[in-house]
């Protein structure tokens, strides 16, 4: 109880007073402590988290052109590196050649030579029309969509 009754005396005290009460020193060494009270706090931004302690005044204006003269001035005095493998353009080992995907649901899939060529000519309208047709149960699988065609797919997907 005697703790409360401490704490009940600095209830009433006006911090602004106080801070102006304060010489320019201590009001800098408050602020050091204030900053260092949490630098993880992961809810302030990276360049926030640790104070700025330089006192060094800028250097002036950023001059472009100079700094792109005097960077390829210094890459035309360095010589290159040579290389530990000199490279002469020859090509080893066979090209690589991509493996066909093939649908194992699809390759066993065999139709009379009348629907094959009515499918062949027939336009995505009436494709799609087809699909539209068909029940759920002979629709391929999904992993076999990149096979099929868009309005097929559609089918699938909505």
């Amino acid at each position: 109880m005697s703790v409360l009754k401490e704490m009940e005396k600095y209830r009433d005290i006006d911090e602004d007073e106080l801070l102006k009460k304060l010489s320019e020193e201590e009001l800098q060494r408050l602020e050091d402590e204030l900053e260092e009270l949490d630098p993880d706090n992961a809810l302030l931004p990276a360049g926030m988290r640790q104070k700025d302690q330089t006192k060094k005044t800028p250097t002036g204006m950023f001059q472009r052109d100079n700094l792109l003269a005097h960077l390829e001035k210094q890459a035309k005095e360095h010589p290159d590196q040579e290389d530990l493998v000199p490279f002469t353009g020859e090509k080893r080992g066979k090209a690589f050649v991509p493996k066909k995907m093939v649908d194992p649901i699809m390759e066993n899939v065999t139709l009379e030579p009348e629907l094959e060529e009515a499918l062949a000519s027939a336009s995505d309208a009436e494709l799609c029309d087809i699909a539209a047709i068909l029940p759920s149960s002979l629709h391929p699988s999904p992993p076999s969509l990149h096979l099929l065609h868009p309005c097929w797919i559609s089918l699938f997907t909505s």
